[in-house]
């Protein structure tokens, strides 16, 4: 397991390096708020984003308006009553019904127009950090960071909370800020003293709350990486049935899935306790607030200086100034979770930000460029431990269009060899150059086939014909597959539908329409139907490419050039393939020599 430290180190982690930073305790993180937040709101989305906010800004005046005009009219209603004046209580009742029927509909598009705000927000942060996943191997590289945990739920669940309470609570804060400032020259009018002691009793409140719930931000956090952490067990378990069947696996399943919940369960269970403490406090601290009101206004009542009715508008705009200033202690498990959440998306981003700068590790690592040959240069490819490399001071050069083929006891040597071809894993030394990824195929042992159209599976190039597509297929003995599939783009369930040796020769398909300066098959006879490799490497031998195989010489070595041996002490050695041919006349792949590095020698 990768060890982690206080401060950012490269250090070795799997396949490659790759920069840890331990996560710490936070509160509010303004930094990486902003950086989440900002991009939103000047990308081509802004105009339609300002548009949703300002009308919501607006109804959140109308209402703020109609809610003192109503105000007023509750003292008005109210003095009525007392004087017990009909003819004005009846008219007061009247305007006050009908101010309630126009605040209905302010009130519910307020709410409708923040949902589409947040929902707008959602769909292209979301859709920006899905190209940003799927791009430099991002989603590849992030498996060997340990702070980033589940990164599908970062892109989904996380981001629908983020925007949400981000809408949500900048809006709360705006709605109190204009109740407050709107109601504060209100009460003021009404009465110096109780305008004072609102916002004496409002600090207050907050700040013993904040005391008692400081701790949440970070059980927040906790809470829903345990919460991914356990349903991502429970999903690998899921993914992985037959193979736990097979090992008799259920128990230590069993064991990680309890293990996971305790650790939801004891974390929940910590947060209500905050909670608990918070609600204690806030429950008595909303039990004491209309007694404030009265207690100040009454006296000036009994002397006969205020009428009634001015009770009950000072009570009401009390009560929206004590609950704009208040915020913080209705809201703050929701503003410790938000703080969570932006702690685990600004996480995200920075890795992924990281991985786009395309930083090189300070540690040791293996200098790549690119060309057309592929030059390994004394070349050493390091596992755990660098004293005892996988493979040491490798010299090759494989002219293009030429073939190699790889092979080792181990398969962890020849893995490493095919990682280092397609940049996958870079600890170690020497310098290799090589045809860029995007000029290179790739058949490994299990292709990644998820559900999709045939089009989708082969990747065909733009302008390509869909008769040539049929030709290859034809040619790969997958002639069929156009009718099975019901044409060129309907999903289908490929692994469903084909044999494993099918699935190689589709893949196949899509490296003859692809067309590639390097060709790269990571052992995989193993599923290939007896008597196919010769159609396999009778095909790739038409592409002119370079084709690096990783296999066994008895089975594959009268498809090649060269044979590169890897030893179990990090040595190794070339030689020609035709000592491993039993019959010489069988023709092989574009054969062209092999040459060491050192000067003037070829095998």
């Amino acid at each position: 397991m990768c060890s982690s430290s206080p401060t950012p180190s490269p250090r070795w982690c799997g396949t490659e390096w790759s920069f840890v930073i331990t996560q710490k305790k936070e509160g509010l993180p303004w930094t990486r708020l902003y950086k989440i937040g900002k991009p939103f709101w000047v990308s081509e989305m802004r105009l339609p984003a300002i548009g949703h906010l300002g009308a919501v800004l607006v109804l959140l005046c109308v209402d703020t308006a109609l809610a003192i005009y109503i105000s007023n009219i509750a003292g008005d209603f109210s003095t009525a009553m007392q004087q017990k004046a009909s003819g004005d209580f009846y008219k007061y009742l009247a305007i006050y019904a009908g101010l309630l029927v126009l605040q209905d509909p302010v009130q519910a598009f307020y709410g409708y127009l923040r949902t589409r705000l947040a929902l707008l927000w959602r769909k292209w942060l979301s859709t920006d950090l899905f190209g940003r996943y799927y791009s430099n191997q991002a989603h590849r590289k992030l498996t060997t960071n340990t702070n980033i945990d589940n990164p599908d739920q970062r892109m989904t669940q996380d981001v629908d909370s983020f925007c949400n309470s981000a809408i949500g609570l900048s809006i709360s804060i705006m709605d109190s800020l204009f109740k407050v400032l709107s109601f504060i020259g209100v009460l003021w009018v009404i009465s110096r003293m109780l305008t004072g002691g609102v916002l004496a009793y409002a600090a207050a409140g907050s700040l013993i709350a904040v005391l008692i719930g400081k701790s949440l931000v970070w059980l927040a956090f906790q809470q829903t990486k345990n919460e991914a952490d356990l349903r991502f067990k429970v999903a690998s378990a899921r993914n992985e049935a037959e193979s736990i069947a097979f090992c008799k696996g259920e128990p230590i399943a069993l064991s990680q899935a309890v293990d996971g919940l305790k650790r939801v369960i004891d974390t929940l269970l910590s947060i209500a306790i905050v909670n608990r403490n918070i609600q204690t406090f806030s429950n008595l601290y909303n039990y004491w607030m209309p007694l404030i009101p009265p207690l100040v206004m009454f006296p000036f009542y009994f002397r006969g200086e205020i009428e009634f009715g001015m009770i009950a508008q000072a009570t009401i705009a009390f009560t929206a100034i004590f609950n704009g200033s208040t915020l913080l202690i209705g809201q703050f498990s929701g503003i410790s979770g938000f703080a969570a959440n932006i702690n685990r998306l600004g996480s995200f981003i920075e890795a992924l930000d990281d991985i786009a700068a395309e930083k090189v590790p300070e540690g040791p690592h293996i200098d790549v460029s690119e060309g057309k040959d592929i030059v390994f240069d004394n070349v050493s490819v390091f596992g755990p431990n660098p004293d005892h490399p996988i493979v040491a001071n490798l010299n090759l050069r494989i002219p293009a269009g030429s073939s190699l083929l790889v092979t080792g006891p181990h398969p962890a040597q020849t893995s490493a060899f095919v990682r280092v071809m397609a940049g996958f894993w870079n600890a170690g030394s020497g310098h290799l150059q090589r045809p860029s990824f995007n000029d290179s195929m790739f058949l490994p042992q299990e292709p990644y086939l998820p559900e999709s159209t045939l089009r989708q599976i082969l990747s065909v190039p733009t302008g390509v014909e869909d008769t040539r597509v049929q030709q290859v297929l034809q040619s790969v003995k997958l002639g069929h597959l156009f009718d099975t599939a019901g044409g060129f783009d309907k999903e289908q369930n490929w692994k469903v539908l084909l044999t494993k040796s099918e699935i190689h020769r589709l893949v196949l398909a899509r490296i003859v329409l692809g067309k590639r300066d390097c060709v790269v098959s990571d052992e995989v006879t193993y599923a290939v139907e007896p008597g196919e490799n010769e159609l396999l490497y009778a095909i790739l031998g038409t592409l002119g490419s370079t084709i690096i195989t990783v296999g066994q010489p008895s089975q594959l070595a009268q498809y090649h050039d060269q044979v590169l041996e890897l030893l179990d002490d990090g040595t190794w050695r070339v030689y020609p393939a035709k000592k491993h041919l039993e019959f010489p006349k069988i023709p092989m792949l574009n054969a062209r020599p092999l040459c060491l590095m050192a000067p003037g020698e070829c095998i």
